[in-house]
């Protein structure tokens, strides 16, 4: 009975500590003089957030200024839109600002090896690493990597022609397209999603592509980050017992990159995919050649992966909406296309540097409908004091993006769908610290280029084809997910071949 008893009072010290400690750490702005919601206990500021998403930050802003704090769970979070501290965080005090925050310590990919992928390594880990991966994504290899994208892209054409001028959900289609064209970049696999095929590493890697934020773990890691490393070591658990049991798992897209490493190293096969430019790839770090390891390797292609395919896939969608939105302007594509590109000649990397308005397209498509506010971040190492406020140390600063890149004191009609903004006259003119649809500074996204290759060899070989026509709503609602913005009901559109 005294055991039980002791036990008790053990428990009750401990729950009272910890509640003293979380209100204290829920009480962090209020003690650094910054602004911003009350947050509840338990979720922080979650739940309010998880309802509005982009429209609950630019009510903050109105409301708290342009530095403000609030909690994502227990995470306390700075958001920043003064266009002067978001240059010193992402250029001048870099060093400051130099690791990112990707949610979870394990950035919802159950497996200790995603750990040594670039956006979830830290310092001079990163710097390492990011010198070397910058070679994989030169000119040259983004040629190399693009012969790849012909065969699923025209796979994708032929599914479309298949719809004869009925109307189709084309978000659906793109989903499928850059889940092929991942794969095949990343790993070299031929998939065959488009045609409806699976199979157990397709089912895994897509397991991987639908981490969802409202599980009971995931939810542990967001409210009670203190609780860390428990609710991480419960996802690889669980992670390793669906592998032991013969089920799709992430620990078996793993096992696969590392043994087609393992055959490309000893058979000579070497494709020109990105698993085999990061095998040859290496860079000078303080006067000394390296080469990344296998685990490093491993890790960034997954990585890859999971970043890559959402995004595009969203972006094509948008892209598309706004063509049939604006068949003007998707006629004046097509005038482009068919200037500068023989009519029966597949369309090339080389031939995109002559699609300048198909650029402003998408740089236009990037500003209304960016990721969300808060994929682009940096967590603050020490304390930082600017001007009359102090950021606290461990804190992530959000840029929010998509409120900057509407802000009308930055863009005349900010509202419209304008590609004239990004012409060669005034593209130079745009702040890049307001314009950052794949962040800014040394830690910008480093598969920008690739992203774009994907998008506008997508696009100009699916216009040069067909003439798309809208089928619904001229108006898209919009589903906020976690990192990206959807089209809630899909962009469904009439495709016409076009004579060659």
């Amino acid at each position: 009975m005294s055991s039980i008893l002791i036990l008790l009072a053990v428990f009750v010290c401990l729950l009272s500590f910890w509640i003293r400690w979380r209100k204290r750490q829920m009480c962090i702005f209020q003690r650094y003089g910054i602004p911003g919601p009350e947050p509840n206990f338990i979720t922080g500021n979650l739940i309010e957030y998880n309802k509005k998403r982009n429209k609950c930050l630019d009510e903050w802003l109105e409301k708290y200024g342009n530095v403000f704090g609030f909690f994502l769970g227990g995470k306390p979070c700075v958001v920043c839109r003064d266009l002067e501290l978001i240059k010193l965080i992402q250029i001048k005090d870099f060093k400051s600002f130099m690791n990112r925050d990707l949610l979870l310590p394990d950035a919802g990919i159950p497996n200790n090896n995603v750990l040594n992928s670039l956006p979830l390594q830290k310092d001079e880990d990163w710097r390492i690493s990011r010198n070397i991966l910058s070679t994989s994504f030169s000119t040259a290899k983004l040629k190399m990597m693009s012969t790849l994208m012909f065969e699923p892209i025209n796979v994708f054409l032929e599914k479309i022609d298949k719809q004869k001028k009925s109307p189709f959900d084309i978000a659906e289609f793109y989903k499928k397209l850059t889940f092929d064209l991942i794969c095949r970049t990343a790993f070299g696999i031929q998939t065959n999603v488009q045609n409806e095929e699976t199979s157990k590493i397709v089912q895994s890697i897509h397991g991987i592509l639908t981490v969802d934020s409202t599980d009971l773990l995931t939810s542990l890691s967001i409210c009670f980050p203190e609780m860390e490393p428990i609710p991480t070591y419960m996802r690889m658990i669980l992670d390793k017992i669906k592998y032991l049991i013969n089920y799709p798992c992430c620990k078996l897209v793993f096992d696969t990159c590392r043994q087609i490493i393992f055959s490309r190293k000893t058979s000579g096969y070497h494709p020109p995919d990105l698993l085999q430019i990061m095998i040859d790839a290496e860079g000078e770090t303080d006067g000394v050649i390296k080469k990344l390891a296998t685990d490093s390797i491993v890790a960034n292609a997954v990585m890859y992966m999971l970043a890559g395919n959402d995004t595009t896939g969203t972006m094509l969608a948008w892209c598309t909406h706004n063509l049939v939105k604006y068949p003007e302007e998707q006629e004046r594509v097509r005038q482009e296309i068919n200037e500068n590109i023989e009519s029966n000649k597949q369309i090339e990397y080389a031939d995109l540097s002559k699609l300048k308005y198909l650029d402003q397209i998408i740089s236009e498509t990037l500003r209304l409908r960016s990721l969300s506010p808060i994929t682009i971040n940096r967590i603050c190492s020490e304390d930082f004091h600017y001007k009359n406020i102090t950021i606290p140390k461990g804190v992530t600063v959000m840029i929010p993006v998509p409120n900057l890149h509407k802000d009308c004191k930055y863009w005349k009609d900010s509202g419209d769908f304008n590609p004239d903004r990004f012409s060669s006259k005034t593209a130079g003119q745009i702040d890049q610290t307001i314009y950052q649809p794949f962040g800014f500074g040394p830690r910008s996204c480093i598969g920008m280029r690739l992203a774009q290759t994907i998008m506008k060899l997508t696009l100009a070989n699916l216009i040069k084809s067909y003439n798309l026509e809208l089928c619904g709503n001229l108006e898209a609602e919009e589903d906020f997910s976690l990192f990206t913005t959807r089209p809630k009901n899909g962009v469904v559109v009439k495709a016409t071949a076009l004579s060659s």
